[in-house]
């Protein structure tokens, strides 16, 4: 289970889940990829689709910020879907 301290939420591998509820303000996901690679953030008990991405070249570095309210996960997340060698970035609002 990833955890939250100060920083963002650190996902590398496949099923990482940070589990409280949260309300996220940021997704970064960096690394080296090839064109074509998708990452996708998942709600770890619906399966709601928060965030996904592809790479458009072999060097990462995708996004977004979730503007002022952010968004809600009430379930926590889950890194559903990515690739060896890449890492996601959750940044959390705080309460």
């Amino acid at each position: 289970m990833a955890e939250a301290g100060f920083g963002p939420v650190v996902l590398q591998s496949m099923g990482d889940t940070y589990a409280p509820a949260a309300r996220l303000t940021a997704i970064v996901w960096e690394g080296t990829t090839t064109a074509g690679d998708t990452c996708e953030v998942r709600d770890p008990l619906t399966n709601l689709l928060l965030w996904a991405g592809r790479t458009p070249d072999t060097q990462t570095y995708l996004g977004i910020t979730l503007g002022p309210h952010g968004m809600g996960a009430p379930h926590g997340f889950r890194l559903t879907k990515t690739i060896s060698g890449t890492r996601v970035l959750v940044y959390l609002m705080e309460l």
